[in-house]
Parts: C-alpha cells; sequence; structure tokens
C-alpha cells in the first residue's frame, strides 16, 4: 500500500498545474476560478438538477420509483466508458514515465492501482458534481411525492453519498479491463490507432442501443423514452441494468431504504476492482513490452515520413505544419481539439431531424421563417452563445503553450521570432475551427431558410467570436501554461486555462445578448441594425486585443523561461 500511495503523490504532483502564488497573476487566476464556478459549474448543477427532478417526478407519478435515475446513471456511465477508453489506454500504456517506472522494483498490480487510482480522481470530478446535482433533483421530487421520513432515510442518504463518490467507478473498471485484454491479445498490431479506436466502438454501440430501443415506438421522442420507462420495457435501459449491474442496486437501496441492496452495490464495485487488479498482476507487465515495442515502430515509422515530407518552405508554413501535424498526428488533440468541432455542424442538424415532430421547435421555425422578430433576436442570440462556446471548448488557443510541454523553452531558442510564433498559434486554431462555424452557420439557414444578410451577419459574427476567444485563450495560457505533464491526454485535463477560457467567453456571450436584447427592446433599434451593431463591437474589441493583447501575450513568452 506505500507503493500505491507514494505512486498516487507522485501523479497528482507531476500532472496537476501549478497556480501562481501571489502577485498579479494570483488574483487573476482567483476571479477567473470565481467566473468558472459562477458561470460553468454552478448553472450546470443546477441544470443537471432540474432535469433529474423532472425525470424522478415523471416516473414517480407513473409508478415508478427508480427508472428514472437508472436511465440517468446509466446515461453518465455509458460517457464514461466513452470518454474514459483513450484515456485509460494513454495512462496505463502510452505515457511518457512507462519506461521509468517499469524499471523500479515495484509490482505490477500496484502500478496499475496507482495509474487507476489517479485517473479515477481526474476524469470524475465533474462526474461528482453532476452525480450530487442529480440526486438531490431526485430526493426534491421523491419529498414531494412521499414525504420528509421515507425520502430522506438515512439509509437513501447514505446511498446517495456513496454514489456520488462511487459510481463512474465500474465503468473506469471495465474500461481497464478491456485495456489489459486488448493490449495482449493485440499485442501483435503494429498500429496505436486500433487501441483508440475502441472509444469511438463503444460509442457506436450505446449510439445503437438506444437508437433500437425506439424501434416499436414511432420515433426518438422523450415521451416515449419516459413511457417505455414507466413500463419498464425500456430495451436500452434492460441491456445497461447488465452492463453496469450495480447501478440498479444503489437505486433501490436509495428509493426504497434498503440497506442490503446498498451492501450488494458496495460488494459489486469491490468485486470488480479486485478482479481488475488480479487481471493485472498477470496482463498488465506484458502489455506494457507489447505497447514499447509498439511505440519503437511508431516512433520509427514517424521519423521515415518526418525524412519524406521535408523540403523548403517559409518560416510561416513551416511552424504552421508542424503545429498541424502535432494535432493531427496526436490522439488526444486530434480527438479533443481538432475533431470534436464536427459536433457543431452535427448536432445542429441532428437537432433539426429529432425534433421535425415536436411542436414548439416547429412554432419557432414557423414563426422565424415568417419574419417574427423576436425569434430572429433569439436566433441571433444563440449564434452569439454557440460561436464563442464553440471556440473554447475545443482548447486549441488554450493548450497553445502547454502543448510544448518540458520543451516550452524552445520558443525561445529556434530561430523564429516570438511574434511569428504567436501567429501561427493564433492562425492555426482559427484555420481549423473557422470552417466547422461556417458549416454550423450554413446547416442551421439550410433548416431556417436564412436570406443572404443573414448568412453573412451569422458568418461575420462567428468569425470575428472566434478571434476573440482565440487572444483571449492564447493570453491566458501563456500567463501560466501547464507544462509537467507526462502524456497529452494529461496535458488537457491537467490545463485550468480551458475551464477559464470557457468561462470568460460564457461572460462576454451573456454580456452580448443582454445587449442586443436592450438594443432591441428598450432603444427599439430594428433587429439587422442590432446584427450590425453586435458585429462591429466585436470586430472593434478583436482589433484591439489583437494589437494590445499580442503584446502582453508576446512579453507573457518572455518571461516563460
Amino acid at each position: 500500500m506505500k507503493a500505491i500511495k507514494s505512486l498516487v503523490r507522485a501523479y497528482r504532483a507531476n500532472f496537476e498545474m501549478p497556480m501562481p502564488e501571489e502577485g498579479v497573476k494570483m488574483n487573476f487566476y482567483t476571479a477567473l476560478g470565481i467566473i468558472a464556478v459562477t458561470c460553468i459549474m454552478l448553472p450546470c448543477c443546477i441544470i443537471v438538477g432540474y432535469l433529474s427532478y423532472v425525470m424522478s417526478l415523471a416516473m414517480i407519478l407513473e409508478g415508478n420509483k427508480v427508472n428514472g435515475i437508472i436511465a440517468e446513471m446509466h446515461i453518465i456511465a455509458a460517457f464514461s466508458m466513452i470518454l474514459g477508453m483513450a484515456v485509460v489506454f494513454n495512462v496505463l500504456f502510452f505515457s511518457a514515465d512507462r519506461e521509468h517506472l517499469t524499471a523500479l522494483p515495484i509490482k505490477s498490480w500496484e502500478l496499475l492501482a496507482a495509474k487507476f487510482n489517479h485517473t479515477f480522481m481526474a476524469e470524475s470530478v465533474m462526474e461528482f458534481l453532476v452525480l450530487l446535482s442529480m440526486f438531490i433533483g431526485y430526493f426534491i421530487a421523491a419529498l414531494g411525492s412521499y414525504g420528509l421520513w421515507p425520502s430522506l432515510h438515512p439509509v437513501a442518504i447514505i446511498a446517495a453519498v456513496i454514489g456520488t463518490a462511487t459510481t463512474p467507478l465500474l465503468p473506469l473498471i471495465y474500461c481497464t479491463i478491456i485495456s489489459l485484454i486488448l493490449m495482449n491479445v493485440l499485442k501483435k498490431v503494429r498500429s496505436i490507432k486500433v487501441f483508440y479506436r475502441s472509444g469511438t466502438v463503444l460509442m457506436l454501440i450505446f449510439i445503437a442501443l438506444f437508437l433500437w430501443s425506439f424501434k416499436d415506438m414511432g420515433g426518438i421522442t422523450m415521451d416515449n423514452f419516459l413511457n417505455s420507462m414507466a413500463a419498464d420495457n425500456n430495451f436500452f435501459l434492460k441491456i445497461c441494468n447488465v452492463i453496469f449491474f450495480t447501478t440498479p442496486l444503489l437505486c433501490r437501496a436509495i428509493a426504497d431504504q434498503d440497506i442490503i441492496s446498498l451492501l450488494l452495490y458496495i460488494a459489486g464495485n469491490a468485486a470488480g476492482v479486485g478482479i481488475m487488479l488480479l487481471l493485472g498482476r498477470f496482463l498488465y507487465q506484458p502489455g506494457l513490452y507489447a505497447a514499447a515495442a509498439l511505440g519503437s515502430v511508431k516512433r520509427r515509422n514517424s521519423m521515415e515520413r518526418m525524412k519524406k515530407s521535408l523540403r523548403k518552405r517559409s518560416v510561416f508554413s513551416s511552424y504552421f505544419k508542424k503545429e498541424w501535424l502535432v494535432l493531427i498526428r496526436t490522439r488526444a488533440y486530434s480527438s479533443n481539439c481538432v475533431f470534436i468541432n464536427i459536433l457543431w455542424p452535427a448536432g445542429i442538424a441532428a437537432f433539426f431531424l429529432i425534433t421535425k415532430k415536436n411542436e414548439s421547435i416547429q412554432e419557432f421555425i414557423s414563426l422565424y421563417r415568417e419574419g417574427y422578430e423576436r425569434a430572429s433576436l433569439i436566433l441571433l442570440c444563440g449564434v452569439i452563445l454557440v460561436s464563442f462556446i464553440a471556440s473554447a471548448m475545443n482548447t486549441l488557443a488554450t493548450t497553445a503553450f502547454t502543448r510544448e510541454g518540458r520543451h516550452v523553452d524552445m520558443i525561445k531558442y529556434i530561430p523564429i521570432p516570438y511574434e511569428t510564433q504567436l501567429k501561427v498559434k493564433g492562425a492555426v486554431a482559427v484555420f481549423i475551427t473557422a470552417p466547422f462555424l461556417i458549416s454550423s452557420v450554413i446547416v442551421a439557414g439550410a433548416y431556417l431558410g436564412f436570406d443572404a444578410f443573414q448568412y453573412l451577419a451569422y458568418i461575420l459574427l462567428a468569425l470575428a467570436a472566434l478571434i476573440m476567444a482565440t487572444v483571449v485563450g492564447l493570453y491566458m495560457d501563456s500567463t501560466s501554461p501547464h507544462t509537467l505533464w507526462e502524456d497529452e491526454y494529461s496535458a488537457l485535463r491537467g490545463n485550468l486555462n480551458s475551464f477559464f477560457n470557457m468561462a470568460v467567453t460564457i461572460v462576454f456571450s451573456i454580456l452580448l445578448c443582454g445587449l442586443a436584447f436592450l438594443l432591441y427592446e428598450l432603444l427599439l433599434i430594428p433587429l439587422q441594425a442590432v446584427s450590425v451593431i453586435i458585429i462591429l463591437l466585436l470586430i472593434g474589441a478583436d482589433a484591439l486585443l489583437l494589437t494590445f493583447g499580442s503584446k502582453a501575450i508576446i512579453k507573457n513568452m518572455e518571461q516563460l523561461f
């Protein structure tokens, strides 16, 4: 146990982003933390709690105590597995500390336990908040239906607390077991992509299960989903009850105040941990050897590709290509920084397809097409919010210096001016994000029927928001980059600048939406003029940021060493 504790402390020290402890930077990050909690964490918790309350109350009124909260926990568990597969593979087998730790007198299962412990804590912080909010929503619904004593029974409260801390455990245990088995079964495979794509396979499986549950219901709607859960006849729920077998036990302990179910839940999770460590004792060391061989092949192939691709080009284009290749060829960056942008045009298209039979949405679309200005005002605010959030969420700007890692001092020593390096880092973020933002506007316009002015206005608005979010993100990451990381997933997870940038962009977008409402409702300015004013304000703010913000970022770059 001492070895495991020591390793966990070492991981925590290496993976956490150091924060400024004094001066202006400390005050700056303190303010950002307050903004992040107020604008991201609290609203998310309130929304999750409310949705849990609504779903739980609907199920209780239909005579089913537990299926609402079970469905919510299954969805969280499924997302944990999908998002956790690549992270677990990387932490267990492909992190940079692999060669150092395997040479130490540490048992393989102890190393596995320490890495699992750290990954569980690092990956589950936001889930803990979501689960807590979800349970609070359930208890409020139960209080209104069953009264104080049965709803807030000590067993129910204890079960909810334990569930908050342990619900993400089983999905990560599954990810670890799958990783151990795949690495040993496919050890002769010479492509790292096979392992990372297991998360995509899991996502497709869960999506297929979810869609299959609507097979005989006449459409994918929330009413059909709730009705099938109330009747205990939902295929997705039944399959997940088997996969995540501890969840029904926990929910019965909460709903029925059943201590036996709570003890079985704890025993189930303990058994999962025991099986994982037992497999790790026999499979982890051979898997590390297989990963080491795979890493050698990967590095050799990468060098050969690099030699073939060398040719003369300008300094800007050479540095741009370097940044581009790092983002595309690094699995963590490509999935979390580049391809995540596909979610926006795809998500907008899916939203309009799924809501074709939703009366409220169709009424809004009709009002917009008929020229109802308040509908257009709502859409304008929607474009503002999506543009800022999409620009910040991909973390391209807020990891621009963090991605350099321990080699951040190369920024100083390579024969490229700071100004050129900064322009490239900003250009890469804009170049990758802009096509997806423009595609999102085009997709929305195809469904809503934008005219030429609306297409132009919304595209300009999206690009202006992107530039602002990029400059702010670059400034934040240059102020205090997270460079002490062992693998790329840790660089992304441990970088609080991304979280803070998201909070700041949300504040900007809310202020702009509020300004749009004031201009239209109080000053009675025509909506087209409001759109022009917002765009001009953003362009003016971008010009100031590009002028003065760039100087501040370059000053930060000079102080990085």
